[in-house]
């Protein structure tokens, strides 16, 4: 340990105080000297600027004639191999990916089919006319005797007299 002759600081204000004056004396030292070498720096950067502009300008007129020599043998290559894929492995894709669609679609649902239950009660709704039609032609010709006679229209009953010529084939109202 070394024994110090400086007075310590009484307070964290007069320690900021002192650091802040020793690093204000390093910095105008350094900024002292780095003064003279930006000024000798200075003309060492515009010459390699003017360097590097050089050799970008040879090194692109080397290259271009390289590079559109690739470009225009690459372009037929590249429109061949798109009308390639086109014709033959695009079309295999397209039927991979409508294959894969269609089995993860969901199903829709089935319509219940009501044709069979229509045409039943659409029979059934013409036998019940056919058979109250038969009933009341049947109760029409009954007798008083409970015999019923069921008449068509080929057959014309024994006890019905034929039209009268006056009437013109109207009936008789008795």
């Amino acid at each position: 340990m070394s024994l110090s002759t400086r007075k310590q600081p009484l307070s964290m204000n007069d320690l900021l105080r002192y650091r802040a004056a020793q690093a204000g004396s390093q910095v105008g030292a350094l900024a002292g000297k780095a003064v003279p070498m930006a000024q000798q720096a200075m003309p060492l950067a515009q010459n390699a600027g003017a360097t590097m502009r050089q050799g970008a300008g040879t090194a692109m007129s080397r290259t271009t004639p390289a590079v559109e020599a690739a470009r225009s043998w690459a372009a037929p290559q590249l429109e061949q191999s798109a009308h390639a894929i086109t014709d033959t492995i695009a079309p295999m894709i397209s039927d991979a990916l409508l294959n894969a669609a269609h089995k993860i679609e969901v199903p829709k649902p089935k319509h219940k089919s009501n044709r069979a239950l229509v045409v039943g009660a659409m029979v059934l709704t013409a036998a019940a006319g056919a058979a109250t039609a038969a009933a009341m032609r049947m109760r029409r010709n009954a007798d008083g005797n409970g015999a019923v006679t069921v008449m068509t229209e080929s057959m014309t009953a024994d006890t019905e007299p034929p039209p009268d010529p006056d009437l013109d084939g109207r009936s008789r109202i008795v």
